[in-house]
């Protein structure tokens, strides 16, 4: 009997610690690379793993200091539920790059979970000079010293240039072009000091518009577009933002020989690729003030809101949960909206509020709903009631302050099965006392006697034994390998890169079946640039198909697989932007070729990659 107690410890401790286990989380920092040179983008990222996402509130950055914020943080969620246990993760990402060179520290990030705090270690970051590109023969040239005149040049555009406080400004970011653009690089995101900033998503491909800009025409392309809302007042400047351009120019030779005069005509010209970092121009805009007289609870919230709330339920028993849902919903600086505190009677348990965001851009607006549910637990029978909440915002419309009240909600408690029917409070279940328990009745016989089985020789009892440790170790492999996976963002894409590029070669198949040729292309396009992007970890943002070769010659992908590369994404552009020049037949074969070039560098990864 000492030996199955034992054990029953054993096991019972075992299955605790695994359940709490199962809510604890460990938020970390990342980041890649960590050695870079001046003026070089790097990703900083920091991730919370290992629990209920649910919980997770209230995430801080860091002071990043001289480093520059070019974008973030971007979040990215997952959950997953094992066996009733809800795991996750959320990572919240910074695009940076420094100035200057020497070696940064990355201060600490905290977060709320579960009522604690948790935060981040610093960590510390190179930065050297950059390298200089490797440059063959005539091309990938300097643009420093070229001289492009007014026909190239970016400009900012505002919808507005005088706003009251709060109100939306849209500001479009325009590149003008009479050359011939190969690429473009974002080299320094522009600076919105005084206003809180949301980007508008931009397609991957630019859309080519036509203006006359001083009876010129130029061919032009939007490549940002931001949204902002001021949160102070004066004149506030937005910085320029600044961009590096591939532009194909014709050479000339510079020679004293007549005869080079004659290959100087434009059919002998040779092209070339430059760079040329080009600015946008600086703008102002005059921001009033709002009002001073601000009513108390107002949080800085400035546009045009509503505001709700509403139980699911008016009548529960006691220890029966109720939810009540609180929205605020409108057009505006929504995310500094601060939801409303409850003031709850002392004998009804609330839980931290599950708070979630719904930010849409639709029309040029940016509009949205912030929705808090909170989980209310009444411990006593009884009638109970929760008094108003307000919410304050100032209203552009109205030029005025508006405060919205939520209505007094009444709850009639039922008594429940382990509370008293007369209402009235008692005390908790571990605090009652057995009573009548504590004398035990003397028997006067010893009564019959028989010999126990001897059970500790079943197999039976030890399987039982065995099995709830090996459950407990089992779990807590495949937790630890969870947490390691989906901790590991650029590793899981690397991993999943292949299966993914397959998914878009079949869309792509579908298309070319429904007569979709352009659009076959361009998702052939990009399936192997996203797939080249995932398994070689290079940014969208710095993205290049002869970078990405030359990746691939270092890993020891064979000359024959890049050449059916270079084929594959040379045939797919050309497709695309001239349609009709190329036969049923060659389509067909595009997408052999794809998978063939993708199947060639997953089995030289598979032999040579490392994660």
């Amino acid at each position: 009997m000492k030996t199955k107690r034992f054990y029953t410890i054993v096991i019972t401790l075992a299955i605790a610690v695994s359940m709490a286990g199962a809510q604890t989380g460990s938020f970390t920092v990342s980041v890649d690379p960590n050695h870079v040179g001046v003026h070089e983008q790097f990703q900083v990222t920091f991730t919370f793993s290992g629990g209920d996402v649910n919980g997770v509130s209230n995430f801080k950055a860091p002071n990043f200091g001289s480093l520059i914020v070019m974008s973030g943080p971007s979040q990215s969620t997952s959950m997953q539920i094992v066996n009733g246990s809800i795991s996750g993760s959320v990572s919240y990402t910074f695009v940076l790059y420094a100035q200057q060179t020497g070696k940064f520290t990355i201060n600490s990030a905290s977060i709320q979970y579960q009522g604690k705090t948790l935060s981040t270690q610093a960590v510390a970051i190179d930065v050297s000079q950059a390298k200089p590109q490797q440059k063959n023969q005539q091309q990938d040239q300097s643009g420093s010293n070229v001289n492009v005149g007014d026909n190239l040049f970016l400009k900012a555009v505002c919808d507005k240039s005088r706003v009251p406080q709060g109100e939306q400004v849209t500001v479009v970011f325009k590149l003008y072009t009479r050359v011939s653009v190969t690429s473009f690089n974002l080299t320094k995101a522009p600076t919105f000091d005084g206003f809180w900033s949301e980007d508008f998503d931009m397609p991957h491909q630019p859309q080519q518009t036509t203006e006359t800009v001083n009876g010129k025409q130029y061919r032009v392309f939007t490549i940002k577009k931001t949204a902002l809302f001021a949160t102070q007042a004066g004149n506030l400047k937005i910085a320029p933002l600044e961009v590096q351009c591939g532009v194909q120019m014709q050479s000339k030779r510079r020679s004293n020989d007549p005869f080079d005069a004659f290959f100087n005509d434009p059919f002998f010209q040779q092209v070339q690729n430059v760079n040329v970092n080009i600015k946008s121009n600086p703008i102002t805009i005059a921001v009033e003030s709002i009002p001073s007289n601000a009513p108390a609870g107002y949080s800085g919230v400035i546009g045009q809101f509503t505001f709700s709330a509403s139980a699911d339920k008016k009548s529960v028993k006691a220890g029966d949960p109720i939810t009540l849902r609180m929205v605020i919903a409108g057009s505006g600086n929504i995310k500094l909206a601060t939801v409303p505190k409850l003031l709850l009677p002392a004998d009804i348990e609330s839980y931290d509020p599950k708070i979630t965001e719904e930010i849409s851009r639709d029309g040029g607006i940016i509009h949205g709903k912030k929705t808090a549910e909170y989980l209310l637990i009444p411990r006593n029978a009884g009638q109970r009631s929760i008094e108003p909440v307000s919410f304050v915002y100032y209203d552009l419309a109205r030029r005025a302050y508006v405060t919205l009240r939520s209505p007094k909600f009444e709850f009639t408690i039922l008594p429940g099965k382990d509370f008293s029917s007369s209402g009235t409070s008692i005390a908790a279940k571990e605090d009652v006392q057995l009573l009548g328990e504590d004398i035990r009745f003397i028997k006067l016989a010893a009564g019959r006697l028989e010999r126990a089985e001897d059970t500790a020789s079943h197999f039976w009892f030890f399987a039982g034994l065995i099995f709830a440790p090996c459950m407990f170790i089992g779990a807590w492999v495949y937790r630890r390998r969870m947490e390691k996976i989906y901790g590991d963002m650029p590793k899981l894409l690397f991993e999943t890169a292949g299966r993914e590029a397959t998914k878009r070669l079949k869309k792509a198949k579908l298309l070319l079946e429904q007569g979709n040729a352009e659009s076959y292309n361009a998702e052939i396009l990009k399936a192997l640039s996203e797939y080249l992007e995932h398994k070689l970890r290079i940014s969208k943002a710095n993205f290049a198909m002869e970078q990405a070769i030359e990746r691939l010659q270092r890993h020891g992908v064979s000359d024959e697989v890049l050449q059916i590369l270079k084929t594959c994404t040379e045939r797919a552009e050309f497709s695309r932007y001239a349609p009709g020049t190329d036969t049923a037949e060659a389509r067909k074969e595009l997408i052999d070729l794809a998978a063939n070039a993708i199947n060639g560098i997953e089995r030289s990864f598979g032999k040579k990659m490392k994660i």
